[in-house]
């Protein structure tokens, strides 16, 4: 690992657990950490349709697995930075507006 990647690593700090107090906080903490993972801008579009017919181009489909992934990852750093409680009532839910 080169230095440069070291010094990038070490500024991201995952933001305190959310136990229900000091929200607005939280968010802004957790946007700013999706923001440097480049997850951030999953929460606010939505991801690229694939064509129901026809034949689908290759640059499509990748960014449809991309979009994919990147929704499970930002979907699971959230998740993760709830409290046990808070989990159990929040898992079931499949986009951030719900």
């Amino acid at each position: 690992m080169d230095q440069s990647t070291a010094v990038v690593k070490s500024h991201i700090e995952k933001p305190f657990v959310f136990r229900g107090v000091d929200f607005k906080r939280w968010q802004q903490k957790m946007l700013f950490y999706l923001t440097t993972l480049n997850l951030a801008h999953c929460l606010t579009s939505e991801g690229p349709e694939l064509p129901v017919e026809g034949d689908i181009p290759d640059e499509i489909i990748k960014a449809s697995e991309a979009w994919t992934q990147n929704e499970f990852l930002w979907k699971n750093y959230i998740l993760n930075a709830l409290d046990d409680s808070l989990y159990d009532v929040y898992h079931i839910f499949q986009t951030p507006k719900q």
